[in-house]
């Protein structure tokens, strides 16, 4: 995944958002498990984060660079329409974590176009993997 161009710091950050996006809305799909568990076993890391790490305030600290404000962004709208659609729980996170990278505008519309056609793709993946999908 595209994800891989995170340091090691950026990708346990990345990892404490993508839980806190996939457990906003008060519990994780079937569709969000594989993907986490993907994300996870790709960077080598387990999804066990302190609690202040996944609800406290959005740590920009280790995205040192617009790149991986992209990046990481791009990450977090997949996870966030991982099951297909947005809930208002979720959109707060998400609308909290834009904040704090600083997006806006256009930028936007770009990354949420994209991540919705990544996460159908992924979504797809899973089924074809699982063989509940044709190919």
């Amino acid at each position: 995944m595209f994800l891989n161009a995170l340091n090691d710091s950026q990708r346990r950050s990345f990892l404490a958002l993508a839980a806190r996006m996939a457990l906003a809305d008060g519990h994780i799909s079937p569709r969000e498990i594989p993907l986490l568990r993907e994300l996870g076993e790709a960077f080598g890391h387990d999804l066990e984060f302190p609690v202040d790490e996944v609800n406290g305030p959005v740590n920009t600290a280790p995205f040192d660079s617009r790149a991986s404000r992209i990046l990481t962004l791009l990450g977090v709208f997949v996870v966030a329409y991982a099951d297909k659609h947005l809930h208002v729980d979720e959109s707060v996170v998400l609308s909290e974590i834009i904040v704090a990278f600083g997006f806006h505008g256009e930028d936007l519309v770009h990354m949420k176009s994209w991540a919705k056609r990544e996460a159908e793709q992924f979504g797809q993946l899973a089924l074809m993997v699982k063989g509940e999908e044709n190919p």
